[in-house]
């Protein structure tokens, strides 16, 4: 799956990740050691205390001191609110750029800028600091069974009415995407204060259907209504195809692109679903600080307890590290202008 991702991106973007470790100096290393030695950082995450995100950061920060010099202690923090915009306003402005705060953000978090309300938000995604992403998301698109449509072809010709969060975010951006780039006829309705009272929404017959939904969150949060088989997975919206869906014979958003711009368009929103779980620090950040928070990232995914923590909680593990998600970041950020405006145009409705 991983060659397949890099596969995609190449094709896109002209480049493949990589996974080559970062090697320090020992100055650096002794410098990182001192500045880090009885220290807290502080790990915000930019979501409800009982979401998913905050789980990851746990896990994720219970393992990373082990790899830090200095041994530092970790506190977490949760930021709701504005789809995670709240918090990377707060790390980008005010918190301290000294290696002691680090954050979890959704990825619309960085896609906002470019294809978004640029004057709704007061950051420059190119300017964080990046240590990676745990894992990488695909989006899909459920809706009930008894719904106008059952198939996303059907869409295309019937019409569903789908709930969103009224601040934003994938369920939004996801839904406006399919309808400007593949002609669903959804109905947005967008007066939801979550996803979760959108899916609330759903098993009350208010609304048809849901898109944006991270289909690992998902399968974990709603596996009761998966096993009583009262939704239809309408479609994948992702990079490449999640094989446990591929299994099922839930179609790939590339089946339904019209035009190749539309296509490019589409190609450019999906990408920073390779870095679904994106973590960050602040701009500025001292270069040996980055290197020791993104080596700490590094083995902290490779680590067998933290794997077997997440694998416990049924939490998908599929990584990038942070060099790799700062060069994807500026390559979609260097996107032509045609296709940027096309993209932008279908996140606008």
């Amino acid at each position: 799956m991983q060659r397949t991702r890099s596969l995609f991106l190449n094709a896109i973007f002209g480049f493949g990740v990589s996974f080559g470790a970062i090697t320090p100096t020992m100055a650096q290393v002794s410098d990182v050691e001192k500045h880090y030695t009885g220290q807290t950082i502080q790990f915000v995450v930019g979501a409800a205390a009982d979401s998913s995100y905050m789980k990851y950061a746990r896990f994720i920060g219970r393992h990373m001191v082990k790899y830090i010099p200095g041994n530092p202690s970790m506190s977490f923090k949760s930021m709701p609110g504005a789809a995670s915009r709240k918090a990377a306003n707060w790390i980008y402005n005010t918190a301290k750029k000294d290696g002691l705060t680090i954050a979890a953000i959704r990825p619309g978090v960085i896609m906002e800028p470019l294809v978004g309300n640029a004057k709704d938000v007061d950051y420059d995604p190119r300017k964080f600091k990046y240590l990676g992403s745990a894992a990488s998301s695909v989006f899909v698109c459920i809706g009930r069974t008894d719904a106008p449509a059952r198939s996303f072809a059907q869409t295309l010709n019937r019409r569903m009415v789908m709930g969103a969060s009224r601040f934003g975010g994938a369920s939004r951006d996801t839904a406006l995407a399919l309808i400007q780039l593949t002609g669903a006829k959804f109905k947005l309705v967008q007066n939801c204060k979550s996803v979760s009272q959108a899916a609330q929404g759903l098993e009350h017959s208010e609304v048809h259907g849901i898109c944006g939904l991270s289909w690992s969150t998902f399968r974990t949060e709603s596996a009761l209504l998966l096993k009583q088989k009262k939704i239809n997975i309408l479609v994948q919206f992702a990079p490449v195809g999640n094989p446990e869906l591929d299994k099922l014979g839930v179609p790939m958003v590339w089946d339904f692109v019209r035009t190749p711009d539309e296509r490019a368009a589409m190609e450019l929103l999906v990408s920073s679903q390779e870095f679904g779980r994106p973590y960050i620090a602040p701009p500025r950040v001292p270069r040996k600080e980055v290197i020791a928070l993104r080596i700490a990232f590094e083995r902290t995914m490779k680590d067998i307890d933290f794997r077997a923590d997440v694998r416990k909680s049924d939490l998908p593990v599929s990584p990038t590290l942070g060099g790799d998600v700062q060069r994807l970041v500026e390559k979609l950020y260097r996107a032509p202008p045609r296709i940027v405006a096309k993209a932008k145009a279908a996140f606008k409705g």
